[in-house]
């Protein structure tokens, strides 16, 4: 409990936040603006003895979400901006300040005066509703998710702040709230009406793993798992901006918990058709963005390299950040396949005896998740800095190109065959494709789906294969040149504090036309020096 304490009363950003953001010149002149508002609201459905009704609570819970959920995130965005503009988080990382405490600082210190705000809204919220066909036991139940849902919008915003190369990109983050609340504001004006009144009614109890679970408590748990989990890359690149969003553990654990929460509220929906095909290509997205996170750079495997090489290892360890990703990668790919088959056998279900077609999908959708990822590994290793680069070109030429010559082919009607087999070659198409859900769609696909299919997980074979021998191959070539430069020097204590002194001694660093980069080349598949 003291060290809980401790975060909030000890917290040089929160400190530093409820002295900028609690000055008198601030408060007082917001504060009369939500008050107002609030009176007025209340003041006319009163002369239109419309207080009874719905609206004007509506309208009060519409204000606590512009101040909590888009002024909050926006004041988080700018917060986290200029201090990493201004260089001042990389003071604060230096000192003895713990990351935790840093992204709790900006989580709950840079909106300080929207709680504030939102908190004046709270005795017009709780008289409306009381009065009102609500009661105040109705707003306590839609208030706590909605302070949840709030703080997932912080992370997300804490997050974005953190991960974009532009300081300033986190105000921009609050243009596109403004927008998308001006876009969405009658979607939102009515969504809250539903929850707070048509909720209690016919969806009072949503079904989780078949158990009957009070809405409440399962909306607020899927948002606080959320949180909990998009939270932690922030503490992360609170301690560097180098570091990778997850761990490799962390990220598995991640995609863990989201397959479990999907299948628990998808598990009574039986015999809905396109449910593995949605859950799947939902996974696929999620496993190819978790990947992603954990795949290490050719500079950050040299390291981690040479500081297993001095712990007498052979490698870094395929759970560390510098490990290569590709036992992670595997238990990825083995999560989403256990998950989709569950969907599609437990959940969906299929006829005794009845067709296959799924386990072509849910294997091209597996596959697909394991050639991104070995691929994007072996552009990493094998160029020092535009491997993102190089790897985004081959995904347009695998992904794109086959659905754009599909597209003349079809527009030219020049062979509906060729036109389905050549969009099969995409993920994007192929795993739709795959089912065979569009046989009896009508007269337009009256052709054969056995070469579709055959080209869906051909491609996605070949490039799983190809990717994968490409990546051993760079790897032990990469390998080979560092323990030979390795081996010709002494060991240097300050290799992992100040890095490698010079290229003398390096073959990341040296020149390719110089004398040291010769050996390292004949390791990587160059030519031998003379």
């Amino acid at each position: 409990m003291a060290g809980v304490l401790d975060i909030v009363l000890d917290n040089p950003i929160l400190t530093k936040h409820s002295r900028s953001r609690l000055r008198r010149n601030r408060v007082v002149p917001w504060s009369i603006v939500v008050v107002t508002l609030c009176a007025v609201i209340c003041w006319v459905f009163y002369q239109q003895n419309g207080l009874l009704g719905t609206t004007p609570l509506t309208m009060v819970i519409m204000l606590q979400v512009v101040a909590l959920v888009f002024a909050g995130a926006g004041e988080i965005g700018g917060s986290v901006g200029g201090a990493r503009e201004s260089g001042i988080l990389d003071f604060h990382r230096v000192s003895p300040v713990p990351p935790l405490w840093l992204a709790i600082g900006f989580f709950f210190g840079a909106p300080l005066l929207e709680y504030w705000l939102t908190l004046l809204t709270m005795p017009f919220a709780i008289f409306l509703a009381v009065i009102g066909p609500v009661g105040w036991q109705g707003l306590a139940a839609f208030e706590f998710p909605l302070l949840l849902a709030a703080w997932l919008v912080h992370t997300l915003t804490l997050l974005g702040a953190m991960v974009s190369k532009k300081p300033k990109a986190g105000n921009r983050g609050l243009i596109g709230l403004v927008i998308f609340g001006l876009f969405m504001g009658q979607g939102i004006f009515f969504g809250i009406q539903f929850f707070l009144f048509d909720l209690a009614g016919q969806m009072a109890t949503i079904r989780f793993f078949g158990l009957p679970v009070p809405w409440m408590v399962l909306v607020v748990a899927y948002e606080a798992i959320l949180i909990g989990f998009l939270f932690i890359p922030s503490v992360r690149r609170m301690r560097s901006d180098r570091i990778h969003l997850f761990s490799k553990p962390q990220a598995i654990a991640f995609l863990v918990t989201i397959v479990t929460l999907v299948l628990g509220v998808t598990w009574s929906l039986r015999g809905y058709d396109f449910l593995v095909v949605s859950l799947l290509y939902a996974l696929v997205f999620v496993a190819i963005l978790l990947a992603v996170t954990v795949t290490p750079d050719r500079s950050e495997y040299i390291k981690g390299l040479r500081r297993a090489i001095r712990m007498g290892r052979k490698r870094p360890s395929p759970w560390a950040d510098p490990g290569a990703n590709r036992l992670s990668l595997f238990v990825l790919c083995a999560v989403v396949l256990l998950g989709t088959t569950v969907a599609w056998e437990v959940v969906e279900g299929r006829e005794r005896g009845g067709p296959s077609a799924y386990s072509q999908t849910i294997a091209i959708g597996v596959l697909t998740i394991a050639y991104v990822g070995l691929g994007l590994q072996a552009a990493q290793l094998y160029m020092r800095k535009h491997g993102h680069t190089l790897f985004a070109l081959f995904l347009f030429f695998a992904w794109i190109v086959p659905l754009v010559i599909a597209g003349g082919l079809a527009a030219g009607q020049f062979d509906p065959q060729a036109s389905l087999t050549s969009a099969a070659l995409s993920p994007l198409a192929g795993i739709m494709i795959s089912t065979g859900l569009m046989e009896d769609a009508g007269p337009a696909f009256e052709v054969g789906f056995g070469p579709p299919r055959v080209a869906a997980v051909g491609s996605a074979l070949t490039f799983t294969f190809l990717f994968h021998f490409l990546l051993d191959v760079v790897q032990r070539r990469l390998d080979r040149a560092v323990r030979d430069v390795s081996a010709r020097r002494d060991p240097d204590p300050f290799d992992d504090i100040l890095g490698v002194p010079g290229a003398q001694k390096d073959p990341e660093l040296a020149d390719p036309g110089g004398a040291p980069f010769a050996r390292a080349a004949e390791g990587l598949g160059g030519e031998p020096s003379a």
